[in-house]
């Protein structure tokens, strides 16, 4: 059985409606979200809530700092996005599949399978494999460098923003001590170290002002 089969069979399982599974897997996001449900199946944050529910927290952070309104195609100009230096392609993906590495047993070469048995293989390549190579945090290194690693592409800083942005929101926790004040703050000064390099807070305001003339 291969791993589309896997997931889409416990998706099922869950209720999922089959044909609507198999059409949404040739949809570069729809694909991402079933590898996300299924690798973090199981998994809790530490507040008892589905680990799931950070990944697409992180997507809807991103289509919301662009301006991406489901369904609705002509709410964003992607020429003017890159224009302006924010990246588009593959965001999206990556916001759900930042912590898959990381936190299950894929490897980034049998998500790239999984793309391409779904003729998406050439977008993953191009797309998606750096950056989620650079994302995958190696517990072994120093958060710092890692910071600095996801640095290297622009994807990969500004979903490492996106997804230290939820983290530090401190209604998701399940308590708030002066340890996890500590690494807020930390996340806040990584934030500010990729945004200082990127300026992707300041482009994307220049950007949604230039949409709207």
């Amino acid at each position: 059985m291969s791993r589309l089969n896997e997931i889409q069979d416990y998706l099922k399982d869950l209720g999922y409606d089959g044909e609507a599974l198999i059409s949404n897997a040739h949809q570069s996001v729809g694909l991402s979200m079933q590898i996300a449900e299924y690798a973090h199946r199981d998994q809790k944050r530490e507040n008892g809530e589905e680990y799931v529910n950070h990944p697409y927290r992180c997507l809807a952070i991103y289509r919301e700092f662009v301006g991406i309104v489901p369904n609705e195609y002509d709410c964003i100009d992607v020429d003017l996005l890159y224009e302006y230096n924010i990246p588009f392609e593959g965001v999206q993906e990556l916001s759900l599949l930042h912590d898959v590495v990381e936190d299950s047993d894929f490897t980034v070469d049998e998500i790239g399978e999984i793309f391409d048995e779904c003729d998406l293989g050439n977008y993953f390549d191009v797309h998606i494999r750096k950056p989620l190579e650079l994302i995958t945090h190696d517990k072994n290194d120093d958060y710092e460098e890692y910071i600095l690693k996801c640095s290297k592409h622009p994807s990969s800083a500004l979903v490492k923003m996106i997804d230290m942005q939820d983290n530090v929101n401190a209604f998701t926790l399940s308590s708030y001590d002066k340890d996890k004040y500590e690494r807020a703050f930390k996340y806040f000064k990584y934030i500010f170290l990729i945004n200082k390099v990127f300026e992707f807070i300041e482009n994307v305001n220049k950007y949604k002002i230039a949409l709207n003339k």
